[in-house]
């Protein structure tokens, strides 16, 4: 295993967190703006994507892009691969698709704006190794406080060439808003004097279906060294509390996994021992592991991240709430329709000034119109219960099914 050395402003953490009976603001101590490599290209043909970034304090934990840096991957055959800066994402990705080759080992070259360079060692290929099986089980576990669904994969490479396993995930959910609004809502003819304004209403298609997709963060991965086969057999890879709204109307789940070097693996298995929540890109500078990363003129330079190659499959699986005999989760939001007498403009009636209130929440808190009754009665709801594409996206995945 490589040597670990912890960062000051780690080590400020672990005492806090070991019995600190006062509490006290952590500072960081010593900080070094540590370039950053994360970059795993796969077997995939699709634009290759390099993620370059410096470590940030504890005080000031957001991603620090590296930006204007040349970045180019080699290949043993003799290619070159090229990465511009996207503007979009902030990282690098290929000029063109390409996928790894087997029996062909990549090399990343970084040159940095402050004329730095960095090298990885050459890494390659592992063995291909398909997902057996990415199924769902009911789980209730009082022990952890669990109820609900959880995602497992099965995997099975009989040759015993692929030990390490590292999984992500990609879900997509379809959303049913409970109250779509069938109108734009703007206040217009605003008399501030008197307060005094007209609601006006255009009439749109409702927005009623939408779908929404999120990516896996963390660091999910395991080893099959310790058993006798070289099998991944119930592994859990996503939980779903039975109250989640995300599985309000369906949901879909595309797994991802990737065959590791045992260098990767042990690199990653570290980075989460060390703290890890998201990505290495996120965090606040816990610690420092020494990954594949070096400066080509100052070998003791400290370079945070690796840079892998892996073989990937992925599958996609979708089911329902009723699939399991549960109920129907809450919805996003806490949905009440609120009903607003436009003539009711005091508070001396014990009741809130309901003028106000419309104003408000068509104004600046983007309430949704249902309709109006006797001319002064308005019937609105919050922006996520009457329109979900405040949220989310109207346009159907082309992979989606129903």
């Amino acid at each position: 295993m490589k040597k670990t050395t912890i960062y000051t402003a780690f080590l400020s953490i672990l005492l806090f967190q070991m019995g600190c009976t006062e509490p006290y603001e952590i500072e960081t101590v010593n900080y070094e703006k540590v370039l950053v490599v994360e970059s795993t290209i796969t077997d995939e043909m699709k634009p290759q994507i390099v993620k370059l970034s410096r470590t940030s304090t504890l005080e000031n934990p957001g991603v620090l892009i590296e930006n204007n840096a040349s970045v180019m991957v080699e290949a043993s055959n003799g290619q070159t691969f090229s990465f511009s800066q996207n503007n979009e994402i902030g990282f690098y990705v290929s000029d063109q698709a390409f996928s790894a080759q087997p029996n062909v080992s990549y090399t990343l070259n970084i040159h940095t704006q402050d004329g730095k360079q960095y090298t990885s060692s050459a890494v390659i290929l592992p063995p291909v190794v398909g997902m057996d099986e990415v199924y769902t089980e009911r789980i209730v576990d009082a022990t952890n406080n669990k109820d609900g669904v959880q995602v497992l994969v099965n995997t099975e490479d009989p040759t015993g060439n692929a030990r390490y396993f590292r999984y992500e995930y990609e879900e997509t959910y379809k959303i049913t808003a409970p109250y779509p609004s069938s109108f734009d809502a703007e206040i217009i003819n605003l008399n501030e004097q008197n307060f005094t304004f007209d609601v006006k209403l255009t009439p749109k298609t409702p927005q009623e279906i939408c779908y929404l997709g999120e990516k896996s963060i963390g660091i999910n991965q395991t080893s099959t060294t310790e058993f006798n086969e070289n099998r991944v057999f119930h592994f859990p890879v996503r939980y779903l509390s039975k109250f989640d709204p995300k599985i309000q109307t369906r949901y879909s789940i595309l797994v991802k996994q990737y065959v590791q070097s045992v260098e990767a693996y042990t690199f990653y298995k570290i980075v989460k021992e060390l703290g890890s929540v998201e990505s290495l890109l996120s965090q606040g500078q816990p610690g420092y592991v020494a990954g594949n990363m070096v400066s080509k003129a100052n070998p003791d330079e400290k370079v945070l991240g690796f840079f892998e190659a892996s073989s990937m499959t992925s599958r996609r699986i979708y089911f329902n709430y009723e699939d399991f005999g549960l109920e129907k989760p809450p919805y996003f939001e806490d949905c009440e329709v609120l009903f607003l007498d436009y003539l009711d403009n005091t508070t001396l009636d014990n009741d809130p000034n309901e003028r106000e209130v419309l104003f408000v929440s068509i104004k600046y808190d983007n309430y949704q119109v249902l309709g109006v009754g006797q001319q002064t009665i308005y019937t609105i709801v919050k922006p996520r219960c009457g329109d979900c594409t405040t949220f989310s996206s109207n346009v159907r995945p082309d992979f989606w099914e129903d």
